[in-house]
């Protein structure tokens, strides 16, 4: 049975109500974000008789069992899963040792992540982040909001459109309900959204964050109209040419700085003389700064042959990103963008020297992310020193990349990705889950966990657990292993009762039935893959003129076909796509663009770097020299 409480200042009342003998809340421990308390915005209209109300967001669950209140908040949409991330690439600037390691940036990085954002933030510090811009999929159609093509960019928007408006708003709610625990007590949220949902979105965020109200009442601060001249035709409607964006911040407290942004004065219906404004016969003193925008920003979309675009639909200009991150936040602040797309947020963040932290469900938003942020430090010359930046993975996990890491490291990720706790009470222990211990197998995809190891591995359960149970972790198994796991025979003068093991292949879905049983959408959540096989051919057109064909490129992961190509054709130790090579599609297949021709500026020696990602999330980058003739 599922009682909804609809604001936690009405949970008192609600025990009486549901003759209930106490309240437990989940997750004690840990620094949750609450809906806030507002009772005069839902207070009961008497005049009208009892009528329902809807104060909490939707998603928001209550459960009720047995006389208690059991707060789940959005788990019952979405369960909590853990699971650990894996580095797998460091950019280094050569100052990283100036920054301070904190729990947000325990290597002293900035953090671009490749995962589930919703997850992502759950294993994120509270009150940690200054400014949270997130510029989501919108609720305008399946086939508009999948601009990659990824597998796993297909499976979360499948997941969005299930249950129409109702379970797009949840969907988003479990997100922003994490943001604001991220924020900081200063911090604000701003969420780009366009006509679709804008005005649900805000009744929501209202809820979650508070209605604003006065400047003493946290939440809604500003709804800003960015208005442009591109695009929206119609011809029995008004052309639509602006999106909407909704600023809250986290209490009554907030960064705005008004200088940065100020534009140019013209005036407001009376004329300008001498450094003052009439107006209505008054007279008003110029500001020579400027004046503050008002909230409707005459920002131009990009078009089509804008320099900064990068090739899909809906990058936001520079322009905007500039404005929101120098008005809501300072010099040195954390900004975080959780569905960063093409990566203008953290581009331009780096750009105006504050610390970043993004997100997004593509590999190949991530690729694209990674190599703007190169090109940004490369631009500024480094005018001031910069932190270095990892790409992290959550639930993908690359095999050539774990393969690296020393025994232990690796031993302690997979007990962690297996849902259990790394251990080091005994040699061939090396963690346990729900109480059974675990074994885990070399780092190497080409070894084997032998008859050997089984018999070695019962022997220390027995000793040390007195346990019939085990479970041993691993690439591949023996035959011989196989078949010791079934019968294990006395050793050593010493007599083992039955020990019954499971041989789990990391690889196999068995390796992730503890993720698919808390959700039947979880299924793809945690997976290994491996890079794509790179094949480049070319050829001499005409003078300095190539043409370049990766055609041949092949994934090699299950249902894997390869989902896009950048290309360095000026690689110089550190990867930067050249302008207009980042993310091309055939016009009428929608398809990644494998042949492309490229004219060099003279002839001589060059090197050329191909990056290529595929569908399930692997990336690897081939490296080639050649003569230009």
């Amino acid at each position: 049975m599922f009682y909804e409480v609809k604001q936690w200042g009405i949970l008192e009342m609600s025990k009486e109500k549901l003759k209930v003998d106490k309240i437990r809340f989940i997750d004690p421990d840990v620094e949750e974000a609450k809906i806030p308390d507002q009772k005069e915005f839902y207070q009961l209209p008497a005049r009208f008789g009892a009528i329902p109300l809807d104060e909490a967001p939707l998603g928001w669950e209550v459960e009720t069992r047995r006389r208690e209140i059991k707060i789940t908040k959005f788990e019952h949409a979405y369960p909590k899963i853990r699971l650990p991330f894996q580095e797998v690439h460091r950019e280094e600037f050569g100052h990283n040792d100036k920054f301070e390691k904190t729990p947000l940036f325990p290597n002293g990085a900035n953090r671009l992540f490749f995962g589930d954002n919703l997850h992502i933030m759950r294993q994120l510090p509270s009150n940690s982040i200054d400014l949270i811009y997130i510029d989501p999929p919108f609720f305008s159609g399946r086939n508009y909001n999948v601009i990659f093509g990824d597998n796993n960019e297909i499976r979360s928007f499948s997941d969005i459109w299930q249950g129409g408006m109702p379970g797009y708003l949840i969907w988003l709610n479990a997100r922003l309900f994490e943001m604001k625990r991220l924020v900081k007590s200063t911090g604000s949220i701003v969420a780009h959204c366009d006509w679709h949902a804008s005005h649900y979105i805000k009744v929501e965020m209202d809820k979650i964050f508070g209605y604003g109200g006065d400047a003493n009442s946290p939440g809604f601060r500003n709804e800003i109209i960015h208005c442009y001249r591109q695009g929206g035709r119609g011809k029995n409607i008004f052309p639509r040419k602006h999106d909407t964006i909704l600023w809250y911040s986290k209490t009554n407290k907030w960064v705005f700085n008004g200088d940065p942004i100020r534009i140019e004065y013209h005036g407001t219906g009376g004329y300008i003389s001498k450094g003052r404004n009439i107006v209505g016969g008054k007279e008003y003193k110029i500001n020579p700064k400027g004046k503050i925008p008002e909230d409707w920003w005459d920002i131009p979309a990009l078009n089509p042959e804008a320099k900064e675009r990068i090739g899909y639909p809906t990058q936001k200009p520079r322009a905007l990103l500039e404005r929101i991150i120098l008005a809501f936040s300072n010099e040195g602040d954390v900004i975080a963008d959780f569905f960063v797309g093409g990566g203008t947020t953290p581009a331009v963040a780096q750009q105006l020297d504050r610390r970043w932290i993004a997100c997004d469900q593509s590999r190949i938003a991530v690729a694209i992310t990674a190599d703007r942020i190169r090109k940004v430090i490369e631009d500024t010359g480094n005018l001031f020193a910069v932190p270095d930046f990892v790409i992290e993975h959550w639930g993908i996990y690359e095999i050539p990349e774990l393969e690296k890491l020393p025994p232990k490291q690796f031993r302690e990720f997979i007990v962690k990705a297996y849902g259990g706790r790394p251990e080091n009470i005994h040699p061939k222990i090396h963690g346990a889950r729900r109480n059974v211990p675990i074994y885990v197998g070399s780092a190497s995809q080409r070894s084997q966990i032998t008859k050997k190891d089984v018999a070695e591995f019962a022997q220390a359960i027995w000793k040390e657990r007195h346990s019939n149970f085990g479970t041993m972790l691993g690439w591949n198994f023996s035959p011989d292993a196989r078949k010791a796991s079934q019968i294990l025979a006395a050793r050593e003068n010493k007599r083992i009762d039955f020990v019954r093991l499971s041989l789990v292949r990391l690889e196999d879905d068995e390796f992730n039935e503890h993720v698919r049983t808390k959700h039947p959408d979880y299924k793809e959540l945690l997976s290994f893959v491996q890079p794509p096989e790179v094949r480049i051919y070319y050829e001499r057109k005409e003078s300095c003129k190539y043409v370049f064909d990766a055609s041949e490129s092949v994934s090699l992961n299950k249902d894997g076909e390869i989902a896009n190509i950048q290309w360095d054709f000026d690689f110089k130790n550190r990867f930067t796509t050249t302008a207009g090579y980042s993310f091309l599609r055939d016009k009428e297949t929608g398809k990644p663009q494998l042949i492309v021709e490229y004219q060099f500026p003279k002839t001589g020696k060059f090197t050329i770097a191909c990056s290529v990602q595929d569908n399930q999330g692997g990336e690897k980058t081939e490296i080639l020299a050649i003569e230009v003739e």
